[in-house]
């Protein structure tokens, strides 16, 4: 997986000797290992799914960016269009859990319930043109092209689970309990 998501490597223990001389620079800040990992269950999802590109490729490195860009903009853009589209998703999608899904996304990163959310929302006639989202999602580099990758992976392994009696929320649910952070239950 290090080799589909090479961010991993970031993550990993570094095995070389401590530098002599302590700088005190500020280091780079290290995604938490719940965002990884939900990003890990996506890709693997995916994958079990048989709708992935092979690795390294631009369409593959497409794919794993856009997840990344879509959680990262979620959790940290302070553009009222993505939070109110994100919260917008939510309610539409489940009502008065909205805010415990949401809150959940927000210690967690993505769960398929979020994705399902997302993807449902971001197909409605007027999410991409009439509210700025576009704009909004600019600051993370990613826009309707990548969303609609998206779309079609979930769509495309939705199906491919169907015919084998299974569910993309299964599905992803085992792959997150095997991923970093899970949640111990």
């Amino acid at each position: 997986m290090s080799v589909l998501f090479p961010a991993m490597a970031l993550s990993q223990p570094r095995t070389e000797a401590p530098p002599a001389v302590t700088l005190t620079a500020a280091q780079p800040v290290r995604t938490p290992s719940p965002y990884i990992g939900s990003v890990m269950a996506l890709l693997a999802t995916f994958e079990d799914a048989g709708v992935l590109p092979p690795e390294g490729t631009p369409q593959a490195n497409g794919i794993i960016k856009a997840i990344i860009q879509f959680q990262s903009a979620f959790l940290k853009s302070k553009d009222p269009a993505v939070q109110q589209f994100f919260a917008e998703a939510h309610h539409v999608k489940f009502g008065i859990r909205a805010g415990e899904v949401e809150a959940s996304f927000r210690q967690s990163g993505w769960s398929a319930d979020t994705f399902d959310a997302f993807i449902e929302a971001g197909q409605t006639a007027n999410a991409w043109s009439a509210t700025g989202l576009g704009e909004g999602f600019r600051e993370f580099n990613i826009g309707k092209p990548d969303f609609d990758i998206l779309v079609q992976l979930y769509q495309h392994s939705t199906a491919a689970f169907s015919t084998q009696g299974k569910t993309f929320h299964a599905v992803y649910a085992q792959r997150r309990r095997e991923m970093p952070g899970a949640k111990s239950e």
